[in-house]
């Protein structure tokens, strides 16, 4: 039995029944479904699962994106879900298989790739970037038409997300407000999606079929995340919670996000391997961030989240040290992306990540001051 929210879509190939939902970047997933059936290791950049019922051998088998954005669990005997933690789980970097008497096998492949060592500039850094962004921001609105939803949340993500958009298509809409369409499964099953995965918390959800641009997981894949910096700076024997406070980063954008409980706790307990090789940690902190899962489809809803990809991680870890430290705190790299696509829209940026007020900058961009009503004229006195 296979349990799906709306979305799915089936189709049958020889003598293989296939479910499918999600999108790839450079081809509509409709017309893939064939080399997929056949790909026996991830290749391709998107958002997809393929659930494959051999008919002949019984087995089903599952394919993914490169890096597939939720989690495979295993239950009990055979029982497969992505919903709730099982007693197993198979990692980003794992294929999975169940045979007729749903016994489960387990393959590995290399997800991280190879790993660069060589420095780069600044500005080699944000051009191989925007590069690399636009070109599938292009791929993508090329090969799944159809108008794209974007929340500007006051976020750094959110706003790089845009400024993509605005360079390669004119097919958005800016929304003003929280948008949550209820639907079956989100009704039965909204306490558990938002307990286990905190991103659906702040997702929009519609019953028609629509596409989110999400900047999610921006704070991992661009070096922002508490647990990886902490592991980056202590690599580089810098102590993170003692940096934070030098007069620097006093008012950086990071400065209160930083100084959480929860982030502060990080880097307190946290230790590092400092003997290890700049390869080995290099693929350590990669290990991490593939296996954030914060939030994939909902329903119809299908979310862009073009910031996950470990390629752009892997060159902003090239940078120089300061550069580094810059980005970590204060974001910079990705608001010199910003600066590229959308002149003048950094300053739509909240002055501090996650803060009670995170829209109060957007006041001017979301809603425009009205034209000044013609002064009346002077009634004459009676």
């Amino acid at each position: 039995m296979l349990n799906t929210d709306a979305g799915w879509c089936q189709v049958d190939i020889d003598h293989y029944t296939c479910v499918y939902k999600g999108y790839a970047e450079n081809y509509r997933l409709a017309d893939g479904i064939p080399h997929l059936i056949h790909q026996t290791v991830p290749e391709d950049i998107g958002s997809f699962c393929v659930v494959v019922l051999d008919n002949v051998s019984g087995e089903i088998f599952f394919r993914t994106d490169l890096y597939r954005s939720f989690p495979i669990w295993q239950h009990g005997s055979g029982e497969i879900t992505n919903l709730v933690a099982g007693k197993q789980t198979f990692w980003t970097d794992s294929l999975i298989t169940v045979d007729q008497l749903l016994a489960v096998r387990e393959q590995k492949f290399d997800i991280i790739g190879t790993v660069d060592e060589s420095e780069l500039s600044v500005k080699q850094v944000v051009s191989m970037i925007n590069s690399r962004l636009l070109a599938r921001a292009q791929q993508f609105v090329d090969n799944n038409p159809g108008r794209i939803n974007v929340f500007l949340s006051g976020g750094v993500d959110t706003m790089l997300v845009f400024g993509l958009l605005q360079s390669v298509t004119c097919n958005y809409r800016i929304i003003s407000g929280n948008s949550i369409e209820f639907d079956e499964f989100w009704l039965k099953n909204s306490g558990t999606i938002t307990k286990n995965f905190w991103g659906y918390s702040q997702i929009h959800h519609w019953r028609a079929p629509s596409i989110l641009a999400s900047g999610a997981p921006g704070d991992e894949f661009m070096l922002r995340g508490p647990t990886t910096i902490d592991l980056y700076l202590k690599y580089h024997g810098i102590d993170t919670a003692t940096e934070l406070e030098k007069p620097e980063w006093r008012d950086c954008l990071h400065y209160k996000y930083f100084h959480k409980p929860d982030n502060q706790a990080i880097f307190h307990r946290q230790g590092v391997n400092r003997s290890q090789s700049r390869t080995e940690f290099v693929q350590s902190l990669c290990n991490i961030i593939i296996n954030d899962w914060q939030h994939w489809h909902l329903g119809n809803t299908l979310t862009w989240t073009p910031l996950r990809d470990l390629e752009i991680f892997k060159l902003i870890l090239r940078l120089p040290l300061a550069a580094a430290m810059a980005q970590i705190f204060n974001s910079s790299i990705s608001c010199q992306l910003i600066e590229k696509n959308s002149p003048g829209s950094t300053k739509w940026i909240s002055t501090h990540k996650n803060s009670d007020n995170p829209l109060e900058n957007l006041c001017d961009f979301l809603l425009p001051k009205l034209p000044k009503l013609p002064k009346l004229p002077k009634l004459p006195k009676i």
